[in-house]
């Protein structure tokens, strides 16, 4: 046996060995859609926080909308907004309501940014942060289901909240 028929029978058997443990980690333990939502939510706010935009980038929808505006042809121009301003965001209630495939968090949100080196701190009162389970990849190639940002709805009140000092 040649040694780059051994490299390949090692990596398929490491490859079905993973996924094999993936299933068997899913029936034995079923997986809670709001701790995936929190996490998925903690998550990204944490890589925002850092600048880190692929951390932000792989928990959004690529049909990512905003006050029903779709956004998802801005991606290169979200992942530089993060790296550049590092947005802090305070989602207050982050307990998600799940009804199916969606769930829906309503909370007052606190956003604090560097715009144009002045600190800019506001408070938007109503905000609908809703995620869809959407279908993803683990490793490329491996189907998954993840819960994603798909849409955000600020309130007209809250906007203007955030535009005035």
């Amino acid at each position: 046996m040649g040694k780059s028929t051994k490299t390949f029978l090692i990596l398929g058997a490491a490859l079905i060995l993973l996924v094999g443990v993936r299933v068997i980690l899913l029936i034995a333990r079923p997986v809670d859609d709001k701790a995936l939502i929190k996490r998925a939510l903690a998550d990204s706010v944490l890589a925002s926080r850092e600048g880190r935009p692929g951390g932000v980038m792989d928990k959004l929808s690529d049909n990512l909308k905003y006050n029903d505006q779709s956004v998802g042809g801005s991606a290169r121009d979200i992942a530089r907004y993060i790296r550049t301003s590092r947005p802090d965001i305070t989602v207050e209630n982050i307990n998600p309501v799940v009804t199916g495939d969606e769930a829906t968090i309503i909370s007052p949100v606190t956003l604090k940014v560097n715009l144009l080196g002045n600190p800019l701190e506001r408070r938007l009162k109503d905000v609908t942060i809703i995620f869809r389970k959407e279908n993803d990849k683990d490793f490329l190639i491996i189907p998954a289901t993840r819960w994603k940002l798909a849409e955000v709805r600020v309130s007209s009140t809250s906007v203007e909240d955030l535009i005035q000092p």
